[in-house]
């Protein structure tokens, strides 16, 4: 594994997909389109955040394991805002953690 996560750089900020992305009608459990796009094209990508942050999103299943089997690979503790706070993220997810989400019809 490269000492780094390489992919495609954005020319702009526009670039960076939103997560999470909005799913296609039909089956709920189905990935959103645009996942698979990424799938596809750019495994390891940077994703934004509501808070405005971006991780790396990786999306398949062997490049995971090798992330996570990489002892150099690790959550820095001492970062601001890590762990994030439940109460910033319930805020910003349209809906309390547990509560059901209607949907008019």
């Amino acid at each position: 594994m490269a000492d780094t996560l390489t992919g495609p750089v954005p020319e702009a900020p526009d670039a960076v997909p939103e997560f999470p992305m909005p799913r296609a009608a039909g089956c709920p459990f189905d990935p959103p389109p645009a996942l698979r796009e990424l799938q596809e094209r750019a495994p390891p990508t940077r994703v934004r955040l509501w808070d405005g942050t971006e991780p790396w999103l990786v999306t398949r299943h062997a490049d995971q394991r090798a992330l996570l089997g990489d002892p150099r690979v690790g959550a820095d503790t001492d970062s601001p805002g890590y762990p994030p706070d439940p109460r910033a993220v319930r805020a910003n997810s349209g809906a309390a953690w547990g509560e059901s989400v209607r949907v008019p019809a």
